[in-house]
Protein backbone atom coordinates (compact mmCIF):
# COMPACT_ATOMS: atom_id res chain seq x y z
CA UNK A 1 0.00 0.00 0.00
CA UNK A 2 2.96 2.37 0.79
CA UNK A 3 4.31 1.65 -2.59
CA UNK A 4 1.13 2.16 -4.80
CA UNK A 5 0.79 5.81 -2.81
CA UNK A 6 4.41 6.61 -3.00
CA UNK A 7 3.84 5.91 -6.97
CA UNK A 8 0.54 8.43 -7.11
CA UNK A 9 2.42 10.97 -4.55
CA UNK A 10 5.33 11.48 -6.98
CA UNK A 11 4.29 10.28 -10.63
CA UNK A 12 0.91 11.99 -10.98
CA UNK A 13 2.29 15.35 -10.35
CA UNK A 14 5.16 15.11 -12.44
CA UNK A 15 2.80 13.83 -14.95
CA UNK A 16 0.78 16.66 -14.88
CA UNK A 17 3.52 19.36 -14.64
CA UNK A 18 5.23 17.58 -18.08
CA UNK A 19 1.59 18.01 -20.13
CA UNK A 20 0.48 21.47 -18.27
CA UNK A 21 3.51 23.22 -17.75
CA UNK A 22 6.02 22.11 -20.17
CA UNK A 23 6.31 22.63 -23.52
CA UNK A 24 5.04 20.34 -26.40
CA UNK A 25 8.62 19.03 -27.05
CA UNK A 26 8.16 17.85 -23.17
CA UNK A 27 5.25 15.63 -24.01
CA UNK A 28 6.89 14.26 -26.85
CA UNK A 29 9.42 12.88 -24.90
CA UNK A 30 7.16 11.50 -22.19
CA UNK A 31 5.27 9.91 -25.32
CA UNK A 32 8.22 8.44 -26.60
CA UNK A 33 9.15 6.79 -23.30
CA UNK A 34 5.92 5.24 -22.60
CA UNK A 35 5.57 4.05 -26.44
CA UNK A 36 9.47 2.65 -26.14
CA UNK A 37 8.56 0.97 -22.62
CA UNK A 38 5.59 -0.24 -24.15
CA UNK A 39 6.84 -2.14 -26.89
CA UNK A 40 9.18 -3.50 -24.93
CA UNK A 41 6.98 -4.81 -22.34
CA UNK A 42 4.62 -6.38 -24.66
CA UNK A 43 7.38 -8.10 -26.62
CA UNK A 44 8.23 -9.73 -22.80
CA UNK A 45 5.10 -11.03 -22.34
CA UNK A 46 3.48 -11.91 -25.84
CA UNK A 47 6.60 -12.67 -27.60
CA UNK A 48 8.23 -16.03 -28.17
CA UNK A 49 12.04 -16.19 -28.90
CA UNK A 50 12.87 -12.99 -28.89
CA UNK A 51 16.63 -11.88 -29.51
CA UNK A 52 17.72 -8.70 -27.66
CA UNK A 53 18.57 -6.70 -30.54
CA UNK A 54 15.11 -7.13 -31.63
CA UNK A 55 13.94 -5.75 -28.49
CA UNK A 56 16.20 -2.51 -28.90
CA UNK A 57 14.52 -2.50 -32.84
CA UNK A 58 11.50 -2.16 -31.45
CA UNK A 59 11.58 0.52 -29.21
CA UNK A 60 13.76 2.26 -31.14
CA UNK A 61 10.67 1.97 -33.81
CA UNK A 62 8.41 2.77 -31.48
CA UNK A 63 9.88 5.98 -30.10
CA UNK A 64 11.00 7.33 -33.55
CA UNK A 65 7.23 6.74 -34.51
CA UNK A 66 5.66 8.84 -31.93
CA UNK A 67 8.78 11.68 -32.52
CA UNK A 68 7.73 11.41 -36.21
CA UNK A 69 4.23 12.28 -35.26
CA UNK A 70 5.55 15.52 -33.07
CA UNK A 71 7.73 16.31 -35.91
CA UNK A 72 4.91 15.93 -38.66
CA UNK A 73 2.24 17.89 -36.51
CA UNK A 74 4.94 21.02 -35.80
CA UNK A 75 6.06 20.94 -39.48
CA UNK A 76 2.65 21.31 -40.50
CA UNK A 77 1.74 24.29 -38.23
CA UNK A 78 4.25 26.78 -39.77
CA UNK A 79 3.16 28.40 -42.49
CA UNK A 80 6.47 27.82 -44.62
CA UNK A 81 5.15 25.79 -47.94
CA UNK A 82 7.89 23.32 -49.17
CA UNK A 83 6.23 20.73 -50.96
CA UNK A 84 9.03 18.36 -51.26
CA UNK A 85 9.77 18.48 -47.82
CA UNK A 86 6.17 18.23 -46.35
CA UNK A 87 6.22 14.86 -48.73
CA UNK A 88 9.73 13.58 -47.07
CA UNK A 89 8.15 14.43 -43.38
CA UNK A 90 5.17 12.28 -44.62
CA UNK A 91 7.47 9.54 -45.64
CA UNK A 92 8.93 9.64 -43.07
CA UNK A 93 6.12 8.82 -40.87
CA UNK A 94 5.94 4.90 -43.04
CA UNK A 95 9.66 4.21 -43.62
CA UNK A 96 10.32 2.98 -39.95
CA UNK A 97 7.68 0.72 -39.69
CA UNK A 98 8.38 -0.62 -43.33
CA UNK A 99 11.72 -1.73 -42.20
CA UNK A 100 10.57 -3.04 -38.78
CA UNK A 101 8.16 -5.17 -40.49
CA UNK A 102 10.73 -5.89 -43.14
CA UNK A 103 13.42 -7.02 -40.67
CA UNK A 104 10.90 -8.75 -38.50
CA UNK A 105 10.05 -10.80 -41.42
CA UNK A 106 13.65 -11.37 -42.42
CA UNK A 107 14.45 -12.97 -39.07
CA UNK A 108 11.85 -14.91 -39.03
CA UNK A 109 12.37 -16.31 -42.69
CA UNK A 110 16.33 -17.04 -41.44
CA UNK A 111 15.37 -18.35 -38.06
CA UNK A 112 12.32 -20.99 -38.98
CA UNK A 113 13.26 -24.49 -38.34
CA UNK A 114 16.22 -23.75 -36.08
CA UNK A 115 16.78 -23.89 -32.46
CA UNK A 116 15.11 -20.67 -30.43
CA UNK A 117 13.43 -19.94 -34.04
CA UNK A 118 11.09 -16.55 -34.35
CA UNK A 119 7.40 -17.38 -35.16
CA UNK A 120 5.03 -15.43 -36.70
CA UNK A 121 3.25 -14.50 -33.36
CA UNK A 122 6.48 -12.41 -32.06
CA UNK A 123 6.30 -10.98 -35.36
CA UNK A 124 3.13 -9.55 -35.06
CA UNK A 125 3.69 -8.54 -31.36
CA UNK A 126 6.66 -6.52 -32.72
CA UNK A 127 4.51 -4.65 -34.85
CA UNK A 128 1.66 -3.97 -32.43
CA UNK A 129 4.20 -2.88 -29.92
CA UNK A 130 6.80 -0.72 -32.31
CA UNK A 131 3.85 0.64 -34.32
CA UNK A 132 0.68 0.54 -33.96
CA UNK A 133 0.66 1.32 -30.31
CA UNK A 134 3.18 4.37 -30.32
CA UNK A 135 0.76 5.68 -33.15
CA UNK A 136 -2.26 5.68 -30.52
CA UNK A 137 0.01 7.11 -27.82
CA UNK A 138 0.79 9.87 -29.76
CA UNK A 139 -2.56 10.68 -29.78
CA UNK A 140 -2.27 12.06 -26.27
CA UNK A 141 1.06 14.53 -27.94
CA UNK A 142 -1.66 15.55 -30.82
CA UNK A 143 -4.13 16.59 -28.60
CA UNK A 144 -1.42 18.58 -26.44
CA UNK A 145 -0.02 20.23 -29.31
CA UNK A 146 -4.17 21.40 -30.08
CA UNK A 147 -3.37 25.24 -29.84
CA UNK A 148 -5.18 27.27 -26.77
CA UNK A 149 -7.14 24.35 -25.49
CA UNK A 150 -4.12 21.68 -25.97
CA UNK A 151 -3.46 21.93 -22.49
CA UNK A 152 -7.02 20.92 -21.33
CA UNK A 153 -7.87 18.31 -24.03
CA UNK A 154 -4.65 16.38 -22.93
CA UNK A 155 -6.05 15.91 -20.12
CA UNK A 156 -9.55 14.90 -21.41
CA UNK A 157 -8.28 10.65 -22.34
CA UNK A 158 -6.85 11.29 -18.28
CA UNK A 159 -10.01 11.90 -16.56
CA UNK A 160 -12.08 9.71 -18.31
CA UNK A 161 -10.01 6.95 -17.22
CA UNK A 162 -9.45 7.60 -13.56
CA UNK A 163 -13.16 8.69 -13.20
CA UNK A 164 -14.43 5.60 -15.36
CA UNK A 165 -12.05 3.27 -12.98
CA UNK A 166 -13.06 5.08 -9.77
CA UNK A 167 -16.70 4.97 -9.98
CA UNK A 168 -16.46 1.31 -11.63
CA UNK A 169 -14.65 0.09 -9.18
CA UNK A 170 -17.17 0.87 -6.13
CA UNK A 171 -20.28 0.76 -8.18
CA UNK A 172 -18.84 -2.89 -8.76
CA UNK A 173 -18.07 -3.50 -5.40
CA UNK A 174 -21.84 -2.06 -3.59
CA UNK A 175 -23.75 -3.84 -6.94
CA UNK A 176 -21.50 -5.82 -8.38
CA UNK A 177 -22.99 -9.63 -9.05
CA UNK A 178 -22.80 -10.77 -12.54
CA UNK A 179 -19.68 -11.36 -14.24
CA UNK A 180 -18.83 -9.18 -17.10
CA UNK A 181 -16.27 -11.52 -18.85
CA UNK A 182 -13.42 -14.60 -18.30
CA UNK A 183 -10.98 -12.10 -19.35
CA UNK A 184 -10.78 -9.95 -16.31
CA UNK A 185 -12.72 -11.83 -13.22
CA UNK A 186 -13.19 -8.87 -11.02
CA UNK A 187 -15.21 -7.10 -13.42
CA UNK A 188 -19.01 -6.83 -13.38
CA UNK A 189 -22.00 -5.53 -15.29
CA UNK A 190 -22.38 -3.02 -12.52
CA UNK A 191 -18.69 -1.79 -13.02
CA UNK A 192 -18.76 -1.36 -16.85
CA UNK A 193 -22.00 1.14 -16.28
CA UNK A 194 -20.55 2.43 -13.28
CA UNK A 195 -17.52 3.25 -15.43
CA UNK A 196 -19.14 4.79 -18.49
CA UNK A 197 -21.18 7.07 -15.73
CA UNK A 198 -17.81 8.13 -14.03
CA UNK A 199 -16.88 9.01 -17.22
CA UNK A 200 -19.15 10.97 -18.11
CA UNK A 201 -19.02 12.98 -14.63
CA UNK A 202 -15.41 13.55 -15.35
CA UNK A 203 -15.81 15.26 -18.81
CA UNK A 204 -18.51 17.31 -17.52
CA UNK A 205 -16.24 18.18 -14.22
CA UNK A 206 -12.99 18.95 -17.05
CA UNK A 207 -15.57 20.95 -19.01
CA UNK A 208 -16.35 23.30 -15.89
CA UNK A 209 -12.73 23.66 -14.69
CA UNK A 210 -11.67 24.48 -18.93
CA UNK A 211 -14.44 27.29 -18.64
CA UNK A 212 -12.91 28.72 -15.35
CA UNK A 213 -9.21 28.42 -15.99
CA UNK A 214 -8.83 28.82 -20.16
CA UNK A 215 -12.32 30.69 -21.02
CA UNK A 216 -13.38 27.43 -22.78
CA UNK A 217 -16.73 27.82 -23.65
CA UNK A 218 -17.73 23.58 -23.20
CA UNK A 219 -20.88 22.14 -24.70
CA UNK A 220 -21.92 19.75 -22.05
CA UNK A 221 -23.98 17.56 -23.95
CA UNK A 222 -20.85 16.37 -26.28
CA UNK A 223 -18.13 16.33 -23.81
CA UNK A 224 -20.81 13.83 -21.84
CA UNK A 225 -21.02 11.63 -25.18
CA UNK A 226 -16.99 11.86 -25.71
CA UNK A 227 -17.07 10.64 -22.17
CA UNK A 228 -19.12 8.11 -23.00
CA UNK A 229 -17.72 6.80 -26.00
CA UNK A 230 -13.87 7.20 -25.10
CA UNK A 231 -15.21 5.24 -21.86
CA UNK A 232 -16.43 1.78 -23.90
CA UNK A 233 -12.90 1.67 -25.83
CA UNK A 234 -11.10 2.23 -22.58
CA UNK A 235 -12.41 -0.61 -20.92
CA UNK A 236 -12.10 -2.66 -23.97
CA UNK A 237 -8.26 -1.49 -24.28
CA UNK A 238 -8.29 -2.51 -20.45
CA UNK A 239 -9.59 -6.03 -21.39
CA UNK A 240 -7.33 -6.54 -24.37
CA UNK A 241 -4.28 -5.99 -22.15
CA UNK A 242 -5.66 -8.06 -19.34
CA UNK A 243 -6.16 -10.83 -22.30
CA UNK A 244 -2.79 -10.94 -23.23
CA UNK A 245 -1.40 -11.35 -19.62
CA UNK A 246 -3.73 -13.76 -18.85
CA UNK A 247 -2.96 -15.85 -21.84
CA UNK A 248 0.79 -15.10 -21.36
CA UNK A 249 -0.30 -16.55 -17.56
CA UNK A 250 1.76 -13.39 -15.92
CA UNK A 251 -0.19 -10.63 -13.34
CA UNK A 252 1.50 -7.76 -14.59
CA UNK A 253 3.39 -6.72 -17.38
CA UNK A 254 6.57 -5.32 -15.80
CA UNK A 255 7.42 -3.87 -12.40
CA UNK A 256 7.90 -0.06 -13.47
CA UNK A 257 5.30 1.43 -11.41
CA UNK A 258 6.29 -0.75 -8.49
CA UNK A 259 3.02 -2.58 -7.05
CA UNK A 260 1.37 -0.37 -9.91
CA UNK A 261 2.80 -2.93 -12.23
CA UNK A 262 4.11 -1.51 -15.48
CA UNK A 263 3.01 0.94 -18.48
CA UNK A 264 0.77 -1.22 -19.63
CA UNK A 265 -0.71 -1.45 -16.82
CA UNK A 266 -1.55 2.01 -16.11
CA UNK A 267 -1.88 3.30 -19.71
CA UNK A 268 -3.91 0.65 -20.94
CA UNK A 269 -7.07 2.44 -20.97
CA UNK A 270 -5.56 5.49 -21.95
CA UNK A 271 -4.06 3.63 -25.10
CA UNK A 272 -7.49 3.26 -26.50
CA UNK A 273 -9.53 6.76 -25.08
CA UNK A 274 -6.66 8.84 -26.41
CA UNK A 275 -7.71 7.99 -30.21
CA UNK A 276 -10.89 8.55 -29.54
CA UNK A 277 -11.27 11.87 -28.12
CA UNK A 278 -8.22 13.12 -30.22
CA UNK A 279 -10.94 12.39 -33.11
CA UNK A 280 -13.24 14.34 -31.68
CA UNK A 281 -11.28 17.14 -31.30
CA UNK A 282 -10.63 17.09 -34.55
CA UNK A 283 -13.50 17.19 -36.42
CA UNK A 284 -14.48 20.33 -33.96
CA UNK A 285 -17.12 17.99 -31.23
CA UNK A 286 -15.66 19.34 -28.49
Amino acid sequence: MKQRWLVAIIGLPLLLAVLLFCPPWATAILVCAIAAVAAYELLHVAGKNVPNWVYAVVCVCAAQQAMTVYRLRRFLDTELAFPYLEESRTAELFLFPFLLVVLLFLIAILTYGKPGAVPFATVAVGVVGGVVFPMMYSCILLLRMQGDFGRLYVLAPFFIAFAGDSLAMYCGKWFGKKKLTPVSPNKTWAGFWGGALGSTLGMLLLGVLGARWLGYAPNYLYLALVGVAGNLLGQLGDLSTSLVKREAGVKDYSRLFLTHGGVLDRFDSTLFIAPVVYFFVSIGII
